[in-house]
C-alpha cells in the first residue's frame, strides 16, 4: 500500500498522516504560507443519475456547484517539476496537478526558476499520479479546451510516464517539460472542471474527435475480458482474480486481454470484439470510448471502486452495466454471478 504519492485511504498509517498534516496546513495557510482551494470552490451537488446493477446501484453525478470558467490568465508563475505552481513563494493549489505537500509548503520561498518563458499553458487537476487519473483529468482538459495557449508546460513528474508524451503528441499540442522549475511570464490555467472523473456524453464525444476515434459496430455476442493479471498499480495495489476469471471468459467462447498491453492502438484493434466487456475495475475500461459496447460487468474490489468507469461507459453509449464484488467468492460464485447478468442483458454467448 502506498503511504506517500496516491493516498491509500484504506491504510492506518495513511490514515496517521493526514491526520498529523491537516492542522499543520490549516495553520500554514492561516499564515499565507500557500493558498488552499476555497470551500466554496470544491462544493458540488449530485446530477443525473446513471443506472448500475449488482453489487452497486444508481449512481449520481457530481459537478461544481460554482461552475467554472476555463482558464485563468496569470503573471509570474513558477511551475515545478511535481507539478505544484507558486505565485511570489506562495503555493497555490488550483494552479497546481495536486495540492502542495507539508514539506513543499514549507519549503516554497526556496524554489528558483532556472528559466523563464513568456507564456505557457499548466492544468489544474485533482491527482496526478495513474493513467486514469491522467486521462481523468489531463486529457479532459487537452481535448475539451479551445484556448489553450501553447507550449503545453508538463511536469517532470508526468512526462516521465510514457503514456504522456505519446497522448500529447497525438493530439498535436507542442510542449516542453519542466525539469527544473520554470516562471510562466503570463501563464494560462486550464481550470478542473469536472470533479473527478464525472464525464458525460459530450466529454466522450470529444475524446473520440480530438483521438480521430469512430467506434466500429461490434461482433454480435461477442465478449472481451479485460483482465489485470499481474498489473503494478501506480496507486494503491488491488488484487483480482483474473486467472479464474480468464478461464471463465474462455469457456463461454470469449476473449482474454492482458490489460499491461494495453494502448489506443489496441483498443482500436479490439473494438469489434467488445460487444460485452468483462472487466477488472481500473482504467482499461476507458477502452470504451473506442468501441461501441453495449454491456459491461466491472469486477471490483468490495472496498475499493469509484463510479468513473461507469459514467465514461454511460457516455459512450453502453446500455447494460453490473458491478460484482470480488471478496470471499470462488470461482464457481464468479461464474454463477457472470452467467446470471450475461443473461440479464440478454447475452447468449
Amino acid at each position: 500500500m502506498k503511504v506517500i504519492g496516491n493516498l491509500d485511504w484504506r491504510h492506518p498509517m495513511v490514515r496517521l498522516r493526514i491526520w498529523v498534516a491537516t492542522p499543520i496546513q490549516k495553520l500554514l495557510a492561516a499564515a499565507g504560507r500557500w493558498k488552499p482551494a476555497r470551500k466554496t470552490e470544491l462544493e458540488c451537488e449530485q446530477k443525473d443519475q446513471v443506472t448500475a446493477v449488482g453489487d452497486r446501484g444508481p449512481q449520481m453525478r457530481l459537478a461544481y456547484k460554482a461552475p467554472r470558467s476555463e482558464f485563468i490568465d496569470d503573471t509570474n508563475i513558477d511551475y515545478t517539476p511535481a507539478g505544484i505552481a507558486l505565485k511570489n513563494g506562495v503555493c497555490i493549489a488550483r494552479y497546481s496537478i495536486r495540492p502542495p505537500s507539508t514539506v513543499e509548503i514549507l519549503k516554497s520561498r526556496t524554489v528558483k526558476a532556472a528559466r523563464t518563458i513568456p507564456a505557457g499553458t499548466i492544468i489544474e487537476a485533482e491527482t496526478p499520479y495513474t493513467y486514469g487519473d491522467w486521462v481523468g483529468d489531463f486529457v479532459l482538459a487537452l481535448t475539451t479546451a479551445k484556448n489553450i495557449t501553447e507550449p503545453l508546460i508538463l511536469p517532470k513528474v508526468l512526462a516521465d510516464k510514457s503514456y504522456v508524451i505519446r497522448d500529447v503528441e497525438a493530439l498535436g499540442i507542442s510542449y516542453i517539460v519542466a525539469d527544473e522549475a520554470i516562471r510562466i511570464e503570463k501563464a494560462r490555467i486550464m481550470q478542473k472542471r469536472v470533479p473527478s472523473y464525472y464525464w458525460g456524453e459530450d466529454h466522450v464525444a470529444a475524446f473520440r474527435e480530438k483521438f480521430r476515434i469512430t467506434p466500429p459496430a461490434p461482433i454480435p455476442g461477442s465478449i472481451l475480458y479485460l483482465g489485470r493479471f499481474d498489473t503494478h498499480s501506480e496507486a494503491a495495489q488491488r488484487v483480482y482474480p483474473s486467472q479464474e476469471v480468464a478461464r471463465i471468459v474462455e469457456s463461454l467462447g470469449g476473449t482474454v486481454f492482458d490489460t499491461r498491453n494495453a494502448s489506443p492502438a489496441k483498443f482500436d484493434e479490439l473494438a469489434p470484439h467488445m460487444e460485452t466487456i468483462i472487466a477488472d475495475q481500473g482504467s482499461a475500461l476507458f477502452g470504451v470510448m473506442h468501441s461501441q459496447t453495449k454491456n459491461v460487468i466491472e469486477l471490483t474490489q468490495d472496498d475499493w471502486w469509484h463510479s468513473a468507469n461507469l459514467f465514461i461507459a454511460n457516455g459512450s453509449g453502453v446500455e447494460n452495466y453490473a458491478v460484482v464484488h470480488i471478496f470471499n467468492k470462488t470461482e464457481a460464485d464468479l461464474r454463477a454471478r457472470i452467467e446470471r447478468h450475461l443473461r440479464e442483458f440478454g447475452v447468449k454467448p
